[in-house]
């Protein structure tokens, strides 16, 4: 029964195996109990042929009962989706009861001259339904020994020698066998249907979680191209006008502070550019461009991955090393150009590259100036991190900044 609860918790909705199973007990239990009522009517048959009943009323009562009895179980078992203990009380009550008066009601022959003429199909059918409906060891164990108490009680009258014991022990022994076979059965049942549900949830679980994957993808996909058209649109318009001003030629704006400004304005919105889906803006590339577009460096930028939320510390040690990086490919790498990225790594760690194809410097024999030292290394290793300068004499330079370390 634990196994089914189990089961059906962790796929709510889902008709699962253990339904089934129930249903094939259900048709063990009503298939084995109507055989063994046709049994009996056989044995009531000829105990009524031979005159073997010493008191009608009696038999009567006890065939009453346990045909009544079970029509109510049988119907349980038929309407319900899980048979109640209380049930399986009664059954083997009902039946230990008729076994103990039966054998007051027909005479001591008739025992002797007929096959099954007791309740041992009976028996045998109630202990393989315990064992089924329950599922349970104790349950089983504990049925089977009252009901081979109550077959004890009602033969002692009658039992004769070592042969009518051996007798005895050879039907309870069918009975115990039989509800042993059943218990195993469906204990192994219950198992396999519980691991199969297990299963199917993992897999239902795995599909969800896929198809929420690709939904997401696509709706990333989605507002990707609207901001590539939005910027297209910026590109073609304000941004091509503000390079103009800004720039050297006859339609520069006379005023250097108007144009140095255009220059900011225009390296901001590069920068504000996607590069990819991963690319979208968050607080620390936003205050990545800001950082360095004062600079006068035409800066590409790459983002990708970035935490939506980041501790305001590091932020602003990431951003100001960044600057400080600019300002020297600015005043000492001999070039306009920089590449900025800043990207989050699959364990977590948040990376800034800067890197210019200026002049670069050795550093076996250039040592690193104040800015590279204490703006940018010691900076990111009082917020928890790092930073690596690279560079090579005429091939430019590059400085990783690691947060954390």
């Amino acid at each position: 029964m634990r196994f089914e609860q189990d089961a059906e918790t962790a796929l709510p909705g889902v008709v699962g195996l253990h339904r089934q199973v129930r249903g094939v007990v259900a048709a063990v239990v009503v298939a084995s109990r109507l055989a063994a009522l046709t049994m009996v009517a056989l044995s009531v048959l000829a105990a009524a042929h031979n005159h073997a009943y010493t008191s009608v009323a009696l038999a009567t009562t006890v065939y009453v009962v346990l045909l009544g009895w079970s029509a109510v179980l049988i119907t349980l078992v038929l309407r319900r989706a899980a048979v109640p203990g209380w049930v399986l009380v009664v059954d083997v009550t009902v039946t230990a009861v008729t076994m103990v008066v039966l054998p007051l009601a027909v005479s001591t022959a008739l025992f002797a001259n007929l096959a099954n003429p007791y309740l041992e199909p009976i028996t045998v059918s109630v202990a393989v339904s315990v064992a089924l409906v329950s599922g349970s060891a104790r349950s089983t164990a504990a049925g089977c020994a009252t009901l081979a108490a109550a077959y004890f009680v009602g033969q002692a009258p009658i039992t004769d020698g070592g042969a009518d014991i051996a007798s005895l022990l050879s039907t309870i022994g069918w009975q115990v066998g039989t509800a042993t076979c059943g218990l195993v059965f469906v204990q192994r049942l219950r198992r396999v249907a519980h691991h199969v549900d297990i299963a199917t949830t993992q897999v239902i679980t795995a599909r969800e979680r896929l198809a929420a994957q690709r939904a997401h993808n696509e709706e990333r996909a989605r507002h990707f191209r609207e901001q590539v058209r939005r910027y297209r649109a910026l590109h073609d318009g304000p941004l091509r006008i503000l390079t103009v001003i800004a720039g050297p030629g006859p339609a520069a704006h006379p005023d250097p502070l108007v144009r140095k400004q255009c220059a900011i304005s225009v390296n901001i919105l590069r920068g504000a550019a996607p590069d990819e889906t991963g690319g979208t803006l968050t607080d620390l590339s936003l205050a990545l461009i800001e950082a360095s577009a004062a600079l006068g460096l035409r800066v590409e930028y790459h983002f990708a991955n970035l935490p939506d939320i980041l501790l305001g510390t590091v932020t602003d040690a990431l951003c100001r090393a960044s600057a400080e990086a600019l300002s020297n490919v600015a005043a000492h790498a001999g070039t306009t150009r920089a590449r900025l990225t800043a990207m989050t790594s699959g364990d977590g760690v948040v990376t800034v590259a800067i890197v210019d194809q200026g002049k670069g410097f050795d550093p076996a024999t250039t040592e690193l100036g104040y800015g590279i030292r204490h703006s940018i290394i010691e900076r990111m290793s009082e917020v928890g991190g790092a930073a690596t300068v690279d560079s090579h004499l005429g091939e430019g330079t590059r400085i990783d900044l690691r947060w954390p370390a």
